[in-house]
């Protein structure tokens, strides 16, 4: 033991003892009572070791339950999260992705955006509860006056009013979102068949082909929206889709109130483990923004806005993003070059009080086990995207994470951070990232892993690769450098 350990121990003991002697003295004083050796002895010597007994075991308490998380797995386990977590399920194809972020357009311009990550400015209207500039992530010159015309058409309950400013911004970036997967689904969708005309007892007949239900659109927005809004959002939407080309008949919409990533990540889980009867395509769109005075006045209020004094805190950001996924064994008239393979999703719950050298090695396990079952070497892994932003602790923790699971890989080149460059997009993150690594993918022909760190107790994790007559060394692109 150090010395100063055992100075401490010794003033703690003197303390003790001193404080029940003075207060034995006193007593005895004050009540005018002579006591005797026995009482004596209790009161001056069993009595004060008794209360060293008691804080020792006290501080023993203290720090084991600090050392308990380190002790034991930070993971809840497999079960916690996932349906079916023990069962194998063959992965979706994950066609086409689409995404408006204040660092791109497109996931190709994304990516290159992550190469060096541009972080949010000062936004020049809001302010925190000092006066002072809010850092925000938003798109400039985004126009939500066609957005409003549509929505006051399909929703005359609304009163005239017109929805939130930052509502309206979510819907401008999800509307090129929904139109371009709406077109890629039309050039993906395989074709009706064509209806003949027979000739039966001299009367010309044609063959009535059943159209069944091929795609499910789900629509995410943000539980905080009002119902008719979310209505409102879906018929626009419907309208859309109809317009691009889409039969009717071929396609069921629902909108989904999702309260944060949380919620993206498990419907992903949902998706990758239907029974084959099931499986339909799915298209999801998903959009959301905080750039407003209600969105801003939230992470304000519920003391989660970052700002000098909250290093940990949440930049404000908005973005739309959608993928189009295939069941597995699709039947096609040809192979479709744009399929990238999407394994299953991985999730993982974090304990409560979790540390953040415990919480990096779960992370890092759950890559390992994202891996596994995907049957994917990690020394193959080309690059790993990830949610996380600009708190310190979840830019460490992808960081270490992926180190530690990938020792192959170069995490200054070879990890991107999209919350960096797009604060806070709630659950529109999940699809962003989707979308990213599919694209890389399918750019590089090399497996990529979508992390997800931003959430405060949950945990995410999925891998993409590329078709296996795609991933060949004769067809295998070179993959970007993100430092370059």
């Amino acid at each position: 033991m150090k010395w100063s350990g055992v100075w401490r121990a010794g003033l703690v003991v003197a303390v003790v003892f001193a404080v029940v002697w003075l207060c034995a003295i006193l007593y005895w004083r004050s009540s005018g009572g002579a006591p005797g050796g026995g009482q004596m002895l209790l009161v001056l010597g069993v009595l004060p070791l008794g209360l060293l007994a008691g804080i020792w075991l006290i501080r023993r308490m203290r720090a084991a339950r600090r050392r308990e998380p380190e002790a034991t797995d930070a993971v809840a386990g497999d079960d916690a999260l996932e349906t079916d977590a023990g069962q194998v399920h063959p992965p979706l194809d994950c066609l086409a992705g689409a995404m408006r972020l204040p660092c791109g357009d497109t996931p190709d311009a994304v990516l290159a955006a992550l190469q060096a990550p541009p972080r949010p400015g000062l936004h020049p209207r809001f302010r925190d509860r000092d006066g002072l500039p809010v850092f925000a992530a938003y798109v400039d010159g985004l126009d939500t006056a066609a957005i409003a015309d549509a929505l006051a058409r399909l929703s005359p309950t609304q009163g005239g009013r017109a929805p939130e400013e930052e509502r309206l911004r979510a819907l401008a970036l999800l509307q090129p979102v929904a139109e371009e997967l709406f077109d890629q689904l039309m050039l993906q969708l395989p074709p009706l068949p064509v209806s003949e005309e027979r000739v039966v007892a001299g009367l010309r007949r044609r063959e009535q082909h059943e159209v069944r239900e091929a795609v499910h659109i789900r629509v995410l927005l943000p539980s905080a929206w009002p119902q008719p809004l979310r209505q409102a959002c879906g018929d626009w939407l419907l309208e859309s889709a109809l317009d691009a080309g889409l039969d009717a008949r071929r396609i069921a919409l629902e909108v989904l109130a999702m309260q944060g990533p949380e919620d993206t990540w498990r419907l992903l889980d949902r998706l990758g483990t239907t029974t084959a009867d099931e499986q339909r395509w799915q298209l999801l769109l998903a959009c959301d923004s905080a750039i407003g005075e209600r969105g801003v006045h939230a992470l304000m209020s519920s003391g989660r806005l970052m700002d000098s004094r909250r290093a940990e805190g949440l930049v404000p950001g908005e973005g739309a993003a959608g993928v189009l996924l295939r069941p597995p064994g699709t039947p096609e008239p040809m192979s479709s070059e744009a399929a990238v393979a999407m394994h299953r999703v991985r999730l993982a719950a974090l304990q409560a009080t979790t540390p953040p050298r415990a919480t990096a090695r779960a992370t890092a396990e759950l890559i390992t086990r994202t891996l596994q079952h995907a049957a994917i070497e990690p020394d193959a892994i080309a690059l790993v995207v990830s949610d996380a932003d600009q708190r310190p602790s979840r830019a460490v923790e992808a960081s270490a994470a992926a180190a530690s699971a990938c020792p192959e890989l170069d995490t200054a080149t070879q990890c991107g951070a999209l919350g960096v460059a797009c604060g806070d997009i709630g659950h529109v993150a999940p699809l962003a990232l989707l979308a990213l690594a599919a694209a890389q993918a399918r750019a590089s022909q090399q497996p990529v892993l979508a992390l997800a760190v931003a959430a405060e107790r949950e945990r995410a994790a999925v891998a993409f690769a590329p078709p296996a007559s795609a991933s060949s060394p004769d067809n295998a692109g070179e993959l970007p450098d993100l430092a370059a």
